[in-house]
Order: C-alpha cells, then structure tokens, then sequence
C-alpha cells in the first residue's frame, strides 16, 4: 500500500511541476487582432482632441495600459513596466511620461501647458509604434 501511495505522490508532483513550466515558459501572445488595433487607434484620435494635455497624458497612460493587458500582461501599470515588456519601443520615455502622469494625478503643482503639449504628441507617438509592433 505504501507503495502506490508514493507512486500517486510522485505522479501528482511531476504533473504539477509539468503544469508549472509550461505557464512559466509558454511565450505570450504579442499580436492582437486587426479590429482591436483600429477600436485602439480610435480611442488614441479622440484622446488628442479637446481635451487638456493633462488630461490628454492620463488618458494616454490608461490607453497603453489596456493595449498591454490586451497582450496578456496583468498586474498594475507600474508592474508591467518593470518586466520591460518587448513591445514598448523606448521604455525610457514610457517611464518618464508615466512618471509625468503620476506627478499630475497626485501632485497639485503646475506644470507648463507647452511642455505637457509636447509630452502628450511624445506618448501619442511611442503608442503607435506599439500598436504598429503588436
């Protein structure tokens, strides 16, 4: 009886570490379907329009963050930029407009209408090279 209670063990141990390493390794799904991408690229013409760089960078954020859960990334925005997803071109500017973004949320210090301007285009551009990529 001992026996075939360590054989069960021992099989249930190696599906379970089976299982494991095949949710660990599989590669995730970078591509994302053609009527998706428009529904996005819909959503990043109407961010840009009447509405305040301020306004326009936190919508951007939110929009990048959906695309990356689109692409079967989880957790927080924040969370996701520390695994470096392959799909963000230049992490570098994600992280400093995110940044930017965190700063205009929870900070009530003003911040140059021009420079958010400028950021704002700067976050339109790296999303549709994204969306260009996945």
């Amino acid at each position: 009886m001992p026996t075939y209670t360590i054989l069960i063990i021992t099989i249930i141990v190696a599906l379970l570490l089976w299982l494991f390493l095949i949710i660990k390794f599989s590669k995730k799904s970078t591509k994302i379907s053609t009527q998706k991408k428009a529904y996005f690229h819909k959503i990043l013409k109407r961010t840009l329009v009447n509405k305040s760089p301020k306004e326009q960078i936190i919508d951007l954020d939110k929009l990048l963050h959906k695309i990356l859960q689109e692409v079967w990334y989880t957790w927080t925005f924040w969370e996701i930029l520390k695994q470096e997803p392959q799909e963000i071109i230049n992490l570098n500017r994600v992280w400093e407009i995110h940044k930017l973004r965190n700063k205009l949320v929870h900070d009530f210090d003003l911040i140059n209408e021009n420079a958010l301007k400028k950021k704002s285009l700067e976050y339109s551009k790296e999303i549709k090279k994204i969306l260009a990529k996945i």
